[in-house]
């Protein structure tokens, strides 16, 4: 409360005043209410007030506004009679607003357009991105106004995107269209159409035969390719393609447009190109599809790329029941710094959740500053921190494994021709991050990416200064689409070509797991990553760093799929409700604890959901789900501690264990990890169990009627050479406790 309410609210209700009125200049909505810009006390609950709406969200302490006359006028009522001494009513909603404003054009431009500047030409594209409007009437009444709007200012539309997370129309005009885009009330942004980058310089080496490759099992996974489309007939993918087609155009036949795609789908149907050919086998396990969804110049004409997408989800999902899908591509013009996501990245986190479907999608490439750094191989790993090395659209999608690149091969070939000369080296030695990784977090300070792949690495000449050489050869090898002029395989580097290395081990975890949720393969796949010792060295240890650059690490292949005596994996897939708490006890056997005391332990919870997503709240998610792992001597003690919680209070009394990292740095994602290493156990330890606590927290402005699905997976594991029979001992202990249950 302001220490002189009367004062506060008399300035309040006169600079209200000034603003009763639109500025001349707008440009009329659909409805006669104000559009209004308040700065606000942080998460002020705001929207009590009826002919008060709230329509964005766009800041912790900025939020736009409908304002009807009525409402207004009741605002301003309760305003004047604190002015005039009297008490006030809702003073936390009074007193919550600090400053009026106008919606102005400034606010409506776009980053690219900012940067840019108005294009040359006659007349060009720019995306126009409406106010998501939660009522559907009042949907369609702005897009008939805006379409009115366009046809008398001799703009065309051209494509739109319209569903629960954004609003978005592809327009062509002039600058005078423009000039009035940036003025109408009913828009929130207009910015230029994305340009997804790809870097298409391949170094291609000959492989001179190839073994009998035969076709994959009938009912094998498919891992589905959103790319520039697919050779299909490379001699070691055309066994596995199921379906290729394009989403370009009625015509596009999905053939490559670019030689990206051919390389990206090698790594999603077997991981390890380099691998197999190095075996001299190739045995598909799933099977390939394909959908082009870009063009050779890897931008956009007149159709938005997310209805490009959405079509090719669906199609994949409904005529072969693909679950896991690739995305290699990112905008370089919209790095996330923080606030409301990416188009695309929301567009991906609403699909994924209403078809039940992974996205793996890269982090994208960091080519430096303007300036680039001083020299490359001094200043690594740093500059990939800078604001500038962040995410890209859609890397920040909440819903999707987010994948970032470490580095494999160290060796250039000039390295390797002039082994006396030390003028060759490489940026990044092996495990180490990629020279072009780019870092998060991602939104709600998520952890992102979540995970990271081999994806390449950089060299320089020392002698040249800070230049970097193209080095290529340090990247991933992987199908080549030009292999009819004799090269069967290419080498190029980035995180699109780590990611599919992700999106393969998904689909690999759906063979030996048939009815695993997009969820489950989350879980799973964090829960068994780790993040190299060369990597953490690289970053000077420090956990902060650690996970925005590499997220929870490197999954492992054989551990995601399979439990063993050493390493056993649980998994539970449930619903929880709205602001509930679920307990689970974690079967701990006998030889976990056992002697030698001293030997590497290592326990890993991890829980995944797809929440829905709304674009105009800063939190974005509808319903956030944390976790935490307790000791207790029974259940009975845990659920004693949560009970006795007080309103507003989230933690209990009881103490977390040790386990990294700690829910206040995991609690954005809707993935999480946390791990604990025990090197050395004493008799003690038996004395308390382990209980995992799921929390369901849903924000007071989304629905709560929706219970939400989630997944958490546990992976308990010995690394020491001990005899221990782990997988034995929980499996007995679960059958007892089934036994028990009956």
């Amino acid at each position: 409360m302001p220490p002189n309410a009367g004062k506060f609210a008399k300035d309040l209700d006169e600079e209200l005043a000034e603003h009763e009125e639109p500025p001349e200049d707008e440009v009329p909505g659909f409805d006669p209410r104000r559009l209004l810009k308040l700065t606000v006390v942080a998460d002020a609950p705001l929207g009590d007030i009826p002919g008060l709406s709230v329509v964005s969200q766009e800041g912790s302490d900025v939020i736009v506004l409908l304002a009807s006359e009525a409402g207004l006028t009741e605002f301003r009522s309760r305003l004047q009679a604190v002015a005039e001494g009297r008490a006030a009513t809702r003073k936390e909603l009074l007193f919550a607003v600090q400053a009026f404003a106008e919606v102005t054009p400034a606010d409506r431009t776009g980053p690219a357009l900012v940067a840019e500047g108005t294009p040359t030409g006659a007349r060009f594209r720019v995306d126009v991105e409406l106010w998501p409007l939660e009522l559907s009437n009042e949907r369609d009444l702005m897009l008939r106004n805006f379409a009115s709007d366009c046809a008398g200012m001799n703009a065309t539309i051209l494509d739109k995107v319209d569903n629960h997370a954004i609003l978005l129309q592809r327009v062509e005009t002039n600058s005078a269209g423009l000039s009035l885009l940036l003025r109408m009330r009913d828009v929130r942004l207009v910015d230029l159409p994305p340009r997804y980058q790809l870097d298409f310089e391949l170094l291609a080496s000959d492989v001179s035969e190839l073994g009998e490759i035969e076709s994959p099992p009938e009912d094998a996974p498919g891992v589905v390719v959103l790319d520039s489309g697919l050779a299909t007939n490379h001699p070691i993918l055309a066994q596995a393609v199921g379906d290729a087609q394009g989403f370009t155009s009625e015509t596009d036949t999905g053939a490559d447009s670019s030689g990206h795609g051919t390389l990206v789908a090698g790594l999603a149907l077997y991981g390890d190109v380099e691998a197999c050919a190095e075996a001299g086998a190739f045995t598909p396990e799933l099977r390939l599809f394909s959908g082009r969804i870009a063009d050779s110049t890897g931008e956009e004409a007149s159709e938005f790329l997310e209805n490009r997408i959405e079509r090719a989800v669906k199609y994949f999902k409904e005529a072969y029941g693909c679950r896991v899908f690739n995305l290699s591509f990112g905008d370089s013009r919209r790095v996330y710094a923080g606030g409301h996501v990416g188009r695309l990245a929301a567009t991906i986190d609403t699909l994924s959740r209403e078809h039940q479907v992974l996205f793996v999608v890269s982090a994208g490439n960091f080519r430096g500053t303007e300036a680039g750094p001083a020299d490359w191989r001094e200043e690594f790993p740093g500059y990939l921190l800078e604001p500038a090395g962040r995410l890209i659209d859609p890397a920040p999608a909440l819903n999707a494994i987010t994948v970032g690149s470490i580095a494999r091969h160290e060796g250039s070939r000039m390295a390797i021709r002039y082994t006396e000369d030390p003028a060759y080296q490489p940026v990044a030695r092996r495990d180490e991050p990629s020279p072009f990784t780019r870092a998060g977090p991602g939104p709600v300070e998520a952890i992102k990416p979540e995970l990271v792949e081999y994806g390449g690495n950089a060299f320089v000449d020392v002698r040249g200064g800070r230049d970097l050489s193209p080095g290529r050869e340090l990247g991933v090898m992987s199908a080549s689409a030009s292999f009819a002029g004799g090269n069967l395989f290419a080498v190029d580097r980035g995180t699109s070509y780590a990611a599919p290395r992700v999106a393969h081990l998904a689909a690999m975890i759906l063979k030996e797991h048939p009815e695993a949720s997009p969820d489950l393969l989350r879980a799973l796949l964090v829960a068994h990553a780790e993040v190299p010792d060369a990597a953490k060295l690289a970053l000077s240890e420090d956990p902060a760093k650690v996970l925005r650059l590499l997220g929870y690490g490197l999954p492992t292949n054989e551990g995601s799929r399979f439990s063993s005596e050493r390493r056993v994996s649980l998994y539970a897939e449930e619903t929880i409700d709205a602001n509930q708490h679920h307990f689970f006890e974690l079967p701990i056997p006998e030889d976990f604890s056992g002697q030698p005391v001293r030997r590497t332990r290592i326990i890993s919870v991890a829980i995944s959901h797809m929440p829905r997503v709304r674009r105009t709240r800063m939190e974005y998610k509808e319903c956030g789900l944390t976790f935490r792992v307790v000791r207790a001597k029974d259940l009975q003690a845990v659920l004693q501690a949560y009970r006795r919680l007080k309103q507003g209070e989230e933690e209990p009394s009881l103490p977390e264990s040790d386990f990294l990292p700690k829910p206040t740095v995991r609690r954005g994602g809707t993935v999480q990890c946390a791990r604990r290493i025990h090197k050395q156990i004493d008799k003690r330890f038996e004395r308390k169990q382990y209980f995992v606590v799921v929390t369901s927290k849903v924000p007071a402005w989304a629905p709560t009627d929706e219970a939400e699905p989630y997944a958490l997976a546990v992976v308990i594991e010995d690394r020491s050479e001990t005899d221990v029979r782990l997988y034995s001992q929980i499996r007995l202990q679960l059958q007892a406790r089934a036994r028990a249950r009956v």
